[in-house]
């Protein structure tokens, strides 16, 4: 190339940024850096994180089904004691007392003094003649026709007793537990209760086996809440029902 020519080509020149070029070149190295991914140790936290949660969340379910057997467990064992200290006091079994009118204040109803809780009136007058004698909290009414049959688990408010689910207490002469052969009382822990939860109440009364033993399952109940031979917990029915007899 000649010198000539040469010398007519413009020199080059060192360009300075402008402070605007600063400036867009920064907003695109921070676009660049806010899309990046999380990196493994940041991915390792968060799972640690919802792996916390998650074993709080399945251990306060655990607290909150262990307190609820308790309950019902404490329920049914005062129930038993009220039914045995009533009989000791007044020769005669709640419900069926037949002199209930005259020797408990309030009292509007008693029974025939025939040994059973065999009708509707008994079965209402059990609560209200076992909660004027002190030996259970509530105030019942003793309302026959609320009561329901021997062979149901129904009660009304104000009658009987109420289970931690919102079911109904109830005590009968009947054979309504799973399998059984022969006529007991019963007492009816109610309906409303999660099949897990009675798993675990059986294991605590009795032999854990819904069929056989002194708590069963109300035999209403037995088809949806067993499966064979056993508490169906993994199907989670959440509307069950036990029998205990004594």
């Amino acid at each position: 190339m000649s010198s000539a020519r040469l010398a007519t080509m413009p020199a080059t020149r060192s360009v300075t940024p402008t402070p605007h070029r600063k400036r867009l070149v920064r907003s695109k190295v921070s676009a660049l850096r806010k899309q990046k991914g999380f990196t493994l140790v940041e991915i390792a936290i968060v799972l640690v994180i919802i792996g916390l949660i998650l074993g709080g969340v399945f251990k306060g379910q655990a607290l909150i089904d262990s307190a609820r057997v308790r309950s019902l467990s404490t329920d049914v064992s005062g129930i038993r004691a009220a039914w045995y200290s009533f009989q000791e006091r007044y020769r005669s079994i709640p419900g069926d007392f037949s002199n209930a009118q005259t020797q408990i204040d309030s009292a509007s109803s008693q029974g025939n003094g025939n040994g059973r809780i065999d009708g509707g009136q008994e079965r209402a007058a059990v609560w209200q003649q076992m909660a004027l004698a002190g030996f259970i909290p509530g105030n019942f009414d003793g309302a026959q026709n609320a009561a329901g049959t021997a062979s149901d688990v129904a009660c009304s408010p104000g009658t009987c007793p109420k289970n931690p689910f919102n079911g109904y207490y109830k005590i009968s002469y009947s054979a309504q537990a799973a399998d059984v052969e022969g006529m007991a009382h019963e007492i009816f822990t109610g309906e409303q209760i999660p099949v897990s939860i009675l798993s675990e109440l059986d294991r605590k009364l009795d032999d854990g086996m819904p069929a056989s033993g002194r708590f069963r399952v109300h035999r209403a109940y037995k088809t949806a809440c067993t499966k064979d031979g056993q508490w169906d917990v993994a199907a989670g029915h959440s509307n069950c029902a036990g029998v205990l007899r004594d």
